[in-house]
């Protein structure tokens, strides 16, 4: 807004003294010189007139520029620059005091906005901000000369404005802008506005055209602003509404509504890059994927209130409230809000690409993306409030029902809470805590799962569908950095988990031992075990440290089978890899899975590395070759311990001990 001010502040100063000179002033090189110095004096900016300065006196008083530009003395680059620019004024009007301009028109006009690394601009000047701040006096003259102000004609074509900032990293630009406008005036009667220009963030692939249309009343007098009939258009929403402003500019009030019909939001996110065109060509144009809005809103210079905002959204409508206090000297940004949604329907928005597509994804080559960063100064300098209410989510087969979510930001620190949700039977709840008070951002995230049927999570996560029944889980995780990658290279915690009434297909498992049982000397009939176990005990845990990536420890138990050992995720490679000792146990434990004494207690060597897409079967296989040394071991125990039997019932004692080294001599 205070780029908008400063830019018209210049260019009533620039009608201003353009229209006076013409009057007193007919040389064009001392006008030119003249009009810099007005603009100077007023604004602190640096007005050049490059080109020729040609006047006209009939039917009006006219003025063309030609190569204007216009700079900070303080920063380097240009403020604003056209190659031409016309001005018309009614000579009549000027004798009487008063600025009645016929046309203000120019072409090509070029604007940059640029804020540095230290949040300042290129516009800002000790004389701007003196005008602007605590509504000083030069202000209020200002606008008391602005009240017998008129245009009868605004144009502004083949406009752009490119704006940067280095404090946020943020850059767009606006082109093919166009500025119409006829009958402008400050007391009171409508006119026209219409507006439109081509917005394109850095990025974007294609830019969005964009336009503005409003009836405007202006009464400078009563210090009152409406818009009325406003509409604006980005393909392919469009919202109208009016927005009204009072008390300007003294302790301005504004206070408005806004609506929007239904419109296809998949279209409206391609638009702007942030979905690929295309994808999920097989989404067809339903009611799931539109979108439609309205709310009301009032506020000041200290606080805004959003009421009534109801969105319909994913079959569901969602109502939020919301309240905003302005930051002072001795409060931080203060949010409020509530929000109530019904049954909302997520599934298409996580339709599955078909597999050309994911095929087509692997062989590109990799872009660099810059790490998402944490809100950590926003969280840092806010105070907020708020919960969330839904009745259901549902994404394919997946539903949760009675969704509460509690968030709350106080000095530094965020914390999220949802408590029990109703989740496939079962419920599930969790906490987050993101403190930003002491060096770099610490996580804490808590997470508890309870009696969830994973049958019904099968069509979500196929590779669950070897094992059924009622899944328990403890998880505690913390994390530190000021990224999301940083923090889910330094995660460490630990889960700890049991399935009860469980149904486990042990496929793979016989896969492994019929593997294994063939390099033993004797065998074994593994082909003879059920397919399909229930396991009276089945619990685990998995532990990680400083990340995913790392080398993480996990645990399975299944009455007498036993797993363990150490790998990690690569979830932007989409596999893993994993280094397991797999056993079965003797007595005391329950013998659910049958095998020969001889292999009870080996813990047997094997190798989980493949992709996440790979099929279940191909997830792991022996290490034949530790397998081997570890059947050898085996045959020479049987045969030590069947030599010491002999030892024992055949050799007097007095030859035992000579008979034993002998032996350990032959065998070792």
């Amino acid at each position: 807004m205070k780029f908008l001010f400063r830019f018209l502040m210049v260019l009533v100063v620039l009608m201003g003294a353009t229209g006076a000179l013409l009057v007193s002033q007919i040389s064009t090189s001392s006008s030119k010189a003249a009009i810099s110095e007005v603009v100077r004096a007023a604004t602190g900016y640096s007005l050049t007139i490059g080109g020729d300065l040609s006047l006209r006196l009939f039917p009006d008083l006219g003025i063309a520029l030609n190569d204007v530009r216009l700079k900070n003395p303080a920063f380097p680059q240009e403020l604003a620059s056209t190659p031409s620019a016309v001005l018309g004024v009614e000579f009549a009007s000027l004798l009487k005091g008063q600025i009645k301009i016929t046309e203000i028109s120019t072409a090509d006009l070029h604007a940059n906005y640029f804020v540095n690394a230290n949040g300042i601009s290129i516009w800002s000047t000790t004389e701007i901000d003196q005008s602007i701040v605590n509504n000083s006096t030069p202000q209020k003259k200002g606008l008391a000369d602005l009240l017998a102000f008129s245009v009868n004609r605004l144009q502004i074509d083949s406009a752009g404005i490119d704006v940067q900032n280095a404090a946020t990293q943020a850059r767009y630009q606006i082109d093919n802008l166009r500025l119409d406008s006829q009958d402008i005036n400050l007391d009171g009667h409508p006119f026209p506005l219409r507006l439109q220009f081509d917005f394109e963030n850095d990025g974007m692939s294609i830019a969005v055209p964009m336009a503005l249309r409003s009836s405007v009343r202006a009464n400078l007098s009563a210090g009152s602003i409406q818009f009325s009939g406003l509409q604006l258009s980005i393909t392919p929403m469009l919202v109208t509404g009016s927005i009204s402003v009072s008390g300007f500019p003294l302790e301005p009030t504004y206070e408005g509504s806004l609506e929007a019909r239904a419109f296809d939001v998949i279209a409206l996110l391609e638009s702007f890059d942030l979905r690929d065109t295309g994808q999920d060509s097989d989404f067809g144009m339903d009611a799931d994927r539109m979108l439609s809005f309205s709310t009301r809103f009032n506020g000041s210079s200290q606080q805004a209130t959003i009421s009534d905002f109801d969105l319909n959204f994913a079959g569901g409508l969602i109502e939020t409230d919301a309240e905003v206090r302005r930051a002072t000297d001795l409060t931080p940004l203060n949010v409020n809000y509530r929000v109530n949604a019904g049954a909302l329907d997520l599934t298409p928005f996580f339709a599955e690409q078909p597999a050309e597509e994911k095929a087509t994804q692997l062989t590109r080559t990799p872009q660099y993306q810059k790490p998402a960063e944490l809100p950590v100064e926003l969280i840092a300098s806010i105070s907020l409030l708020g919960e969330i209410f839904i009745d259901s989510v549902t994404i394919d087969d997946l539903q949760l029902q009675n969704v509460n979510v509690f968030t709350n930001i106080e000095d530094g620190v965020l914390d999220i809470e949802v408590p029990p949700v109703d989740l496939l039977e079962g419920s599930a709840q969790g906490t987050l805590r993101l403190s930003t008070r002491n060096g770099a951002p610490e996580l804490e995230v808590t997470h508890a799962i309870n009696n969830v049927n994973l049958s019904k999570l099968t069509p979500v996560i196929p590779l669950l569908n070897a094992v059924s029944g009622d899944l328990q889980a403890d998880s505690n995780y913390t994390a530190t950095g000021n990224t999301l990658d940083t923090m889910l290279s330094s995660l460490t915690g630990s889960s700890v988990f049991a399935i009860t009434n469980n149904s486990v297909d042990i496929g793979l498992i016989k896969q492994l031992f019929t593997a294994i049982a063939a390099l033993s000397p004797n065998g074994e009939a593994i082909q003879q075990w059920p397919d399909v176990i229930r396991f009276s005990d089945m619990e685990g845990y998995l532990i990680l440290e400083d990340g995913l990536t790392s080398q993480q420890a996990i645990r399975l138990r299944m009455d007498n089978f036993d797993l363990s050992g150490t790998g990690g995720i690569d979830l932007e490679a989409e596999n893993f890899n994993y280094d397991l000792l797999i056993a079965v146990l003797g007595d005391p434990y329950t013998q659910t899975i049958p095998i020969d004494e001889l292999y009870h207690n080996v813990p047997w060597p094997v190798d989980c590395s493949a992709a996440f897409s790979d099929s279940f079967s191909r997830y792991c296989r022996p290490n034949f070759t530790l397998v081997r040394d570890i059947f050898n071991q085996i045959g020479t125990n049987s045969l030590r311990n069947e030599l010491q039997d002999i030892i024992k019932d055949r050799v007097p004692e007095r030859f035992r001990d000579s008979a034993r080294g002998l032996l350990r001599n032959l065998l070792n």
